[in-house]
């Protein structure tokens, strides 16, 4: 399955703090964005949202009713889409295809925590997190039903989920797991907390400790994760490219409206590309070489396509909004 973006209507000199071990220093010079002076480019190839429709190359499908609207992602022929009207986020899940009805799956839950799996199979959600306990569940995507549900310690997230099996971050216990839904099998990782990760790169970012507290950026291997690639106690990562060559980087502390620089790094740590703008929303791989930016200007924003040496508007420019 492709990976999904959401085209969301509502990155200083030197390179301290590497994201490698031993990844030489180099200058380069930051880019400063600014949607309305770009030459316009193709359109992004990610299936993603443009206001409440679904695009997906030559196809469209309007999303009715509610207030907010977010995409999950690809299943099957249709999509998986949450639709919420409340502000704590709670909604509903459905499914929208063209020439369809949309089908409600799910009712109640916090949309903007779904997560959807690699192969669109399954619902997954980390509910009713406490800083003692964090309930996931796993549902069918085809009619909702509940295939698997579990407790863990501590407040928990979940980073990524294939097949049939979650990466999840937890707090207190400080830790991050792998949990194969299909067998109900738990594994613990490694004893730090994760807060990204990909299946499908073979990638993952924990924190030495809480990074408010001092703590670090560890990026290393799913499959390796006592192996170190590359430590930061500057920058976090925000996006891992699909085959693990890249990785987007922002401030450890970046909070917020969203940051105000983005780095582009290969997997070794050297930094590629420097872009800034007044503040980024969703930064997100179209393809292994090509990265996705919302950026957004002092008036104008827009879905930006960045390479190392290029940037060009991926989308119509639209109004920056001022929350």
């Amino acid at each position: 399955m492709k990976k999904t973006v959401s085209v969301l209507v509502a990155m200083a000199a030197g390179v301290a703090g590497v994201l490698a071990s031993g990844a030489p220093a180099q200058a380069v010079d930051r880019q400063v964005l600014r949607p309305a002076d770009l030459p316009r480019g193709a359109d992004v190839r990610l299936p993603h949202l443009e206001g409440r429709t679904v695009v997906d190359g030559d196809v469209r499908v309007r999303v009715r009713g509610g207030d907010r609207v977010v995409l999950l992602g690809r299943s099957g022929a249709g999509y998986a889409v949450g639709v919420t009207a409340r502000d704590d986020g709670r909604g509903s899940v459905r499914v929208v295809r063209p020439g369809a009805a949309a089908r409600v799956v799910l009712k109640g839950v916090q949309v903007f925590e779904m997560r959807l799996s690699a192969d669109g199979k399954h619902l997954t959600q980390a509910a009713g997190s406490t800083a003692k306990k964090t309930t996931v569940t796993v549902h069918r995507t085809s009619d909702g039903a509940l295939v698997r549900q579990r407790t863990f310690p501590g407040s928990a997230q979940i980073l990524d989920v294939g097949n049939d099996r979650m990466v999840i971050g937890s707090w207190t216990p400080n830790r991050t797991l792998s949990w194969n839904f299909a067998t109900g099998t738990a594994t613990t990782l490694v004893k730090r907390t994760g807060y990204a990760a990909s299946i499908e790169a073979d990638r993952l970012a924990t924190f030495s400790r809480d990074p408010y507290d001092g703590g670090c950026s560890i990026v290393g291997r799913l499959a390796a994760p006592q192996t170190r690639l590359g430590r930061s106690c500057d920058e976090r990562v925000t996006a891992f490219s699909p085959r693990g060559g890249r990785m987007a980087t922002v401030g450890i502390l970046s909070d917020g409206l969203g940051p105000t620089e983005v780095r582009l790094r290969r997997s070794n740590g050297r930094l590629v590309a420097r872009y800034a703008a007044r503040f980024f929303g969703a930064v997100v791989f179209e393809s292994e070489r090509a990265l996705l930016l919302d950026t957004n200007g002092t008036k104008k924003a827009a879905v930006v396509r960045c390479t190392a040496t290029r940037c060009v508007r991926a989308s119509a420019l639209r109004r920056t909004q001022t929350y």
